[in-house]
């Protein structure tokens, strides 16, 4: 059954996703997105907004399947985050550092 835990935490796309960037989800961990990835080596500043980019491109993959009949890629949602990220680079004049230290880091796995 397709819900909001399906794809976060059960369906593979998505945990493969979260493998890729070292994450291990737990079941409605996904409901406190502040506590995901806390392990990573995330700086503070930019672990949430991260994460939360890293939540709608997996909803907008399985969006994508469902209804557009379109398999992405792991890469190519890991792509999409780091072009969104790029794109709002802009916005985090204060934070470049880290946001452009984190965009690097996910151009590598």
């Amino acid at each position: 059954m397709e819900t909001i835990e399906h794809i976060f935490f059960a369906c593979p796309q998505g945990q493969n996703v979260w493998a890729r960037l070292g994450i291990a989800l737990w079941p409605l961990e996904w409901r406190f997105p502040w506590l995901i990835g806390t392990n990573l080596a995330l700086p503070p500043s930019v672990q949430l907004d991260v994460v939360l980019l890293t939540l709608w491109h997996i909803w907008k993959a399985r969006y994508t399947a469902i209804f557009g009949h379109h398999t992405m890629t792991v890469s190519g949602v890991l792509h999409r985050i780091i072009s969104d990220m790029d794109s709002w680079s802009c916005r985090y004049k204060k934070l470049i550092t880290d946001w452009t230290r984190v965009a690097r880091l996910l151009r590598h796995l």
